[in-house]
């Protein structure tokens, strides 16, 4: 099902056909683009689900701390060696969504043609796929923020490693040091599939950049204000888009989304937001601690008192 979007200007709104759910590849360059993109993309679902049955070793952890001897260590470290194995794989998943963003968003933002408009409809099949990509960026990092057992878990395997590196077959261990320091320093973060996704795609020259990302929060606002799809996890899923977009376009506008004179209709997109129902606290919480400028003085209190 197809959705009639509107981008917003100062003057009259620009109604444009926007195929978010059935949409094609059109030129030889885009076709490839989006191969690409579906090839990472088609694994996401299943990491999701695997990620939430994740479940940490900290009572071994803790025992092997509390009572330290040879056998309760080696429980540890035996049972924390999968957990390392399988936030390896998210690492390298996270990997493919950075370059996987900013190849979309370059393509998307700075196209052959100059308008942002006409390049949304040219593109629209790498925009479904930059909202899937999304998709899976808020979900993730929503999941992750429930897991803190993921940095005890990777602490205690770094620590182990420390000690007895010079017992330690060179196979014995699931990642290298260097590895190491990257994965911690990602995934200390609350959010960090978001986070990535923001330090990749200030390759993007800004001004073309801040122009397709506030286009595309006013598009998503559109759809699901007017109701244009059907379907519940339709409408989440653009929901999300609409907040990550937002969030990510707040991080690379230096004024930011909440300014006065942001290309964003962001008082009608906090209004939706918090009005959608079923209520998404997730989301809400992802505006009020995932932006750059939320907290600033001069985003204006109305703006905030939508979400209080």
């Amino acid at each position: 099902m197809g959705g009639l979007l509107t981008i917003f200007s100062k003057e009259s709104p620009l109604k444009i056909f926007l195929d978010l759910e059935n949409a094609e590849p059109q030129t030889e360059k885009e076709i490839i683009i989006y191969k690409e993109a579906s090839e990472v993309l088609s694994k996401a679902s299943e990491l999701l689900d695997e990620f939430q049955e994740y479940v940490g070793c900290g009572e071994l952890i803790r025992k092997a701390i509390s009572e330290p001897n040879e056998d309760n260590e080696l429980a540890a470290w035996e049972a924390v060696i999968p957990l390392v194995e399988q936030q390896y794989y998210y690492y390298q998943f996270y990997e493919q969504i950075r370059v996987l963003s900013e190849t979309l968003l370059r393509e998307i933002c700075t196209g052959e043609s100059k308008e942002t408009s006409n390049r949304l409809v040219s593109l629209q099949a790498l925009v479904k796929h930059f909202v899937h990509l999304l998709d899976f960026v808020v979900r993730f990092d929503h999941i992750k923020m429930d897991k803190p057992e993921m940095q005890n878990d990777f602490s205690y395997y770094r620590r182990y490693v420390s000690r007895k590196r010079s017992e330690l077959d060179i196979n014995d261990l699931v990642v290298e040091d260097q590895v190491c320091d990257a994965m911690s320093l990602t995934f200390a973060y609350p959010a960090p599939m978001l986070k990535g996704v923001i330090d990749t795609v200030n390759v993007v020259p800004e001004k073309n950049l801040t122009s397709g990302l506030s286009s595309m929060v006013n598009v998503f606002y559109y759809l699901l204000e007017n109701r244009k799809f059907e379907s519940e996890e339709t409408n989440l899923f653009c929901l999300r888009a609409m907040v990550g977009t937002t969030v990510i376009f707040d991080h690379v506008d230096e004024k930011g989304a909440f300014d006065k004179k942001s290309p964003i209709q962001i008082k009608n997109c906090l209004t939706l937001l918090v009005n959608f129902d079923p209520k998404q606290q997730s989301l809400i919480n992802m505006i009020k601690f995932s932006t750059k400028h939320w907290r600033d003085e001069k985003t204006k209190q109305a703006l905030k008192n939508i979400l209080n």
